[in-house]
């Protein structure tokens, strides 16, 4: 720094510019003082001492204390600026007035710089006030001087003249002095539009800086390097700005790379370098964002994949300036290598499973098919499409929904897999089963799929089969109706409906009546016939919306949903009657049959499905038990009727432990002689609570629980036993029957060796009993059955058949059994009467017997005309109230004592 500079800096101050205009004004007062040190030195000494010579002591002593002012207010710079301003306004002031009065006029010089002064240190308005002290000043000294004081210079000049010379003299300066304090007023402007700029370029720049730290932050944790760079028309690169990034893909560090623009160009491979330049080249043509991968290979030889990306920001005239990111994507390379190896052993092992495999891209939706899928549904390589909007058109319309929501149910990660059932057209038309199973198997950083892969697997064979299964589950084998099972399902479905709209349902069970003999004389076949006619014609008899199945053997269900009117129903149930009433033609044979129906509704009866179901079957049998052909609604009593019935069941089941059970014995007389040597063993049950209970009511109630087994043997062995008893008492022929079910006879429970073993044991032949049977045990006589009878014909074990002539009344099975005795149904006796055609009924069953080799006991004999009619017409033995009613073992012998001594008398 030079001594001038020195100089200056000490006085004057800084050499910067002015903050603002007080700085300025500052600085110039300043200036200004030090001015008027030197130079106030520099003429007043000489002015001093020339005044001094001249004897005017007044102008020395003024111009030395001016001198002495102006160097204290330079020296005092914690005065504030107004203190020094007008202190050295003053001075002027002062000095001039002195120099105006000692001298004259010639030192009005000193008074036109206090206002200029002003203008510049204090503004406009110190500047008017100083031009208008000056003026008053003149003024003033002009009339002392023509007032006779003794002023110099202003000696000989009017009033008038020197207000003329004032007002020049004003002119000049009060030019002088706004000029200067315009000229300020500008200055001053301009320096608070300055201060402005720069407070503002100063908040601009540090908000520069503190973006500039947080993108340097920002950039520093992306992975890879950002950079920005600029890249001149002839392809030059000057980087601005990278990350620290640059190290971990590069191994070199930014400022490396700001000072050598080319050093990252030197590790690209050289088998892509071209297509990069290719690349950058194009980009400076047509500024298109750039996204590229390429290979790197480092200083230690390490190959790397990078993916760079950018974007022109700016254009300037120098060139362009670019944005962008470089990421290291060598791992996921790698996978996606790894990927396509195992993809290809993939694709190899699943076509060799004879499955179809496919590949999709997401963005193109294009699908890549194999050939084995083609082939599948018959297509040649270039007849199925590859686009995936085309491809749905060949899957079935009803699949397509379906398909499209577990696909994007996938795409979305709601499923960890792809998989989905659905029909592809074939080349022929037909329709194919695919199941379909993919995954997703790469996605954009954001999550957004980009590909699937899978397969297609033929699974029509699988379909075929579960329908098969499914029609067998759900309907009958034979007639095509619904089974029991897709019967509660639909009934579940009308019941919520009718339920929901207020209305009833209404279920009717159809029994053919008669249908086991059609199957008995004509075979199942033409059963089976009969079966799917009948099917037929009941589903002609309903709408399509109500609904009939077939529960099993010759048993229909059908369900009535929304009714809105009984005489509906009843009309239905005609129709169903009458249909049915009708000749069957089955192949050459004709067959008639007739139907029961039970009917009962929802809700009026019940709720519940198997509820209904049981009271439309109790319906159904009181029908049958009404004449048959007809229907019968469901009522409380049949409820009631079932709820004894299951309470008689429980009660049944202990009544043989508890010893309820008692054996009644009916003599059977021989209507020649009068003698009693048999007797009809009958089972009477004294419940506890209900006393005596028939056994027309407990012995069906025993077949359907399979109670019968039992209490027919024991009544068996207690019929054993007092036939031996009588036999040695009474009479060695004695012989008691006992009736046998025909729900014993089909049994798996045979009890007959046991009967013979138990006779043997007691020392009892077979003739000493006969087992009774019915007509419709041998009607439906199996080979089992069949056995029995021999083997009761073997044993020499009599067989009845009991209440002849009420049943089926088929005369072959007479033909084809051994039958010993035959008994006339009371039906036949009740009426007997001279000349009567049940006593010709009688007559013929009597004759026919006798000529098949049977003996004939009447049952139902109650009066004396009975008992001669039936011994007139030959008959042999005689049952019934007439002689005795049914009784206990020692009621009997006493009967049969007096009845003893009466015939003998």
């Amino acid at each position: 720094m030079s001594a001038c500079q020195t100089i200056r800096r000490k006085f004057l101050g800084a050499d910067t510019a002015p903050l603002d205009i007080h700085d300025w004004r500052d600085r110039l007062l300043t200036a200004i003082l030090m001015v008027a040190l030197v130079m106030g030195t520099l003429t007043a000494v000489p002015s001093i001492l020339q005044a001094w010579k001249e004897g005017q002591a007044a102008i020395a002593l003024v111009d030395f204390l001016a001198l002495a002012w102006v160097v204290f207010v330079w020296r005092q710079r914690s005065l504030s600026f107004h203190t020094r301003a007008w202190s050295l306004l003053a001075v002027l002031y002062a000095v001039g007035l002195v120099l105006l009065v000692t001298i004259g006029p010639v030192s009005q010089i000193y008074l036109m710089a206090f206002p200029v002064m002003a203008a510049l240190l204090l503004g406009l308005r110190a500047a008017l006030f100083a031009l208008a002290v000056d003026g008053v000043t003149l003024l003033v000294v002009g009339y002392l001087a023509n007032a006779d004081f003794q002023v110099p210079g202003f000696q000989g000049q009017s009033l008038t003249k020197w207000a003329i010379i004032t007002a020049n003299f004003m002119f000049v300066d009060s030019l002088i002095a706004i000029s200067c304090a315009a000229l300020l007023r500008g200055l001053e402007k301009s320096l608070e539009r300055v201060g402005r700029d720069i407070a503002e370029r100063k908040k601009t720049e540090a908000l520069l800086r503190a973006s500039e730290e947080s993108f340097r932050q920002i950039t520093s944790q992306v992975p890879g390097a950002v950079f920005r760079v600029l890249v001149t028309p002839s392809g030059e690169r000057q980087y601005r700005f990278i990350s620290p990034g640059v190290r971990s893909l590069y191994g070199v560090d930014p400022e490396a790379v700001l000072a050598d623009p080319d050093l990252l160009h030197s590790f690209i491979h050289p088998d892509d370098l071209e297509r990069i330049k290719a690349v950058q080249k194009s980009t400076r043509q047509d500024h298109a964002p750039v996204n590229i991968e390429y290979r790197v290979v480092l200083a230690d030889g390490t190959q790397k994949w990078l993916h760079l990306s950018s974007s022109r920001v700016t254009d300037p005239a120098a060139g362009s300036v670019r944005n962008g990111v470089i990421v290291d994507i060598t791992e996921r390379k790698l996978s996606e290598e790894a990927l396509r190896a195992n993809e290809a052993r993939w694709k190899l092992a699943l076509e060799s499973t004879g499955d179809g495999v496919w590949d999709w891209d997401l963005k193109t939706r294009q699908v890549l098919l194999s050939a084995r899928f083609k082939e599948m549904c018959g297509y040649a390589a270039d007849e199925f499409p590859d686009e995936l909007d085309r491809m749905l058109q060949f899957v079935h319309p009803d699949d397509v929904p379906c398909l499209n929501q577990d696909r994007d149910a996938h795409l979305a990660g709601a499923t960890p897999t792809f998989v989905n059932e659905h029909r592809v057209r074939c080349m022929d038309g037909s329709w194919k089963w695919f199941l379909t199973r993919g995954l997703v198997i790469s996605r954009e950083a954001d999550g957004t799929p980009l590909r699937m892969i899978g397969t297609h697997t033929d699974i029509s064979g699988r379909k075929q089969t579960e329908a098969l299964i499914w029609q067998q589950a759900n309907y009958d084998g034979l007639t095509g109706l619904p089974n029991r099972q897709m019967l509660r399902d639909r009934l579940e479905q009308d019941i919520k409906k009718c339920k929901r709209d207020g209305q009833s349902v209404a279920v009717m069970f159809i029994d053919l009546d008669h249908f086991k003999e059609v199957n008995d004389t004509l075979g199942h076949d033409h059963g089976d016939l009969l079966l799917v006619e009948a099917a037929h014609r009941i589903r002609h008899c309903i709408r399509d919306s109500d609904t009939v199945a077939r529960l099993g053997g010759d048993e229909f269900t059908v369900v009535l949903p929304e009714l809105d009117s009984l005489p509906r129903v009843e009309q239905i149930a005609q129709d169903i009657i009458a249909v049915l009433a009708e000749v069957f033609q089955l192949g050459h044979e004709r067959a008639y049959v007739s139907a029961s129906i039970g009917i009962t509704f929802y809700p009026d009866d019940a709720t519940d499905i198997d509820d209904l179901f049981k009271q439309a079957d109790q319906a159904m049998y009181v029908a049958k038990d009404a004449g048959r052909s007809r229907f019968s609604y469901f009522t409380p009593a049949l409820q009631e009727a079932a709820q004894t019935r299951v309470r008689l069941t429980n009660d049944l089941r202990q009544a043989l432990t508890n010893e309820e059970f008692k054996v009644f014995y009916q003599p059977i007389v021989d209507l020649q002689t009068g003698r009693v040597h048999k007797a009809e063993a009958l089972i009477r049950w004294q419940h506890p609570t209900r006393g005596l209970v028939s056994p027309a009511i407990f012995i069906p109630i025993a077949e359907s629980s399979g109670l019968i087994n039992e209490i027919g043997d024991w009544v068996f062995r207690q019929s054993a036993a007092q036939a031996r008893d009588w036999r040695a008492r009474h009479q060695a022929d004695f012989q008691i029957s006992v009736n046998k079910s025909p729900v014993q006879f089909r049994s798996q429970d045979n009890t007959l060796q046991d009967w013979f073993e138990h006779l043997r044991k007691l020392g009892l032949p077979g003739r000493s009993m006969v087992v009774e049977i019915t007509e419709g045990l041998l009607l439906d006589a199996s080979s089992e059955v069949s056995q029995q009878l021999v083997e009761l014909r073997q044993a020499g074990i009599g067989v009845s058949l009991d209440d002849f002539g009420t049943g089926y009344s088929s005369l072959s099975y007479l033909q084809k059994f051994d039958i010993d005795f035959l008994k006339i149904d009371q039906a036949f006796v009740r009426g007997l009467a001279p000349a009567s055609k049940n006593l010709a009924l009688c007559k013929a069953i009597i004759l026919m017997a006798h000529e098949l080799g049977m003996q004939v006991i009447a049952e139902g004999v109650e009066t004396d005309e009975q008992r001669s009619l039936l011994t007139q017409a030959g008959c042999d033995f005689g049952q019934g109230y007439h002689f005795a009613r049914p009784m206990p073992a020692e009621d009997f012998e006493h009967w049969y004592a007096t009845r003893t001594l009466t015939v003998t008398a």
